[in-house]
């Protein structure tokens, strides 16, 4: 078996698949999706272009959520609950709305202006951050699985990027403390000279 992951090094999305295929065998292909040989890339390989891509063969898949269950069906690993799966789909809410945020600031659109779809953005962040910082004090999100995976590649993105700050919210701060470390999490860290 041998897969091939197309993505990028600072994709907090494409972060979370190379995390969750720590011991699962592949190969990893970076691409700049913002030169114009790598979004021609992109766009060869899947119509939506975004990444994370995985392929498996001749079995192309899309998405970091469906790459998620794809390989949780071919390597048995552990199916995420309903409230796993609602707590996936806000950190997604916000993790898109940052992504939103930081392609504005690149077109430049000042993303402190009173523009309506700078505050829906922010309000969904702020909004996500205040619905997720009483769960990081509780066990389920010390344990290692994909949606702390997922919150971890979001948080640390987002603090790198500038999206979000987490002065007022110590508990998200301690969560990433708590899984900085980790052998995977160092190894797919985002380089400081990618800003």
């Amino acid at each position: 078996m041998s897969y091939s992951l197309v993505g990028s090094v600072p994709s907090p999305f494409v972060r979370r698949i190379r995390m969750l295929m720590e011991s699962i065998p592949f190969e990893f292909r970076e691409l700049n999706i913002y030169e114009t040989d790598g979004h021609l890339e992109l766009s060869r390989l899947t119509p939506v272009r975004q990444i994370p891509i995985l392929i498996d063969g001749d079995r192309t898949i899309w998405d970091s959520r469906v790459i998620f269950s794809y390989l949780s069906e071919k390597h048995g690993l552990p199916r995420l609950t309903w409230e796993q799966e609602n707590l996936l789909t806000a950190i997604d809410g916000a993790l898109n709305s940052g992504v939103a945020l930081l392609l504005m600031k690149r077109s430049g659109i000042d993303i402190t202006a009173p523009l309506m779809i700078v505050k829906r953005h922010r309000d969904r962040i702020d909004s996500v951050l205040d619905f997720l910082t009483p769960y990081a004090t509780k066990d389920d999100f010390r344990d290692w699985n994909f949606v702390t995976m997922s919150l971890y590649s979001f948080l640390d993105w987002a603090l790198f990027r500038d999206v979000i700050s987490l002065t007022e919210r110590p508990a998200l701060k301690d969560f990433l403390l708590t899984h900085r470390e980790r052998p995977i999490v160092r190894a797919t860290q985002i380089p400081e000279g990618l800003r």
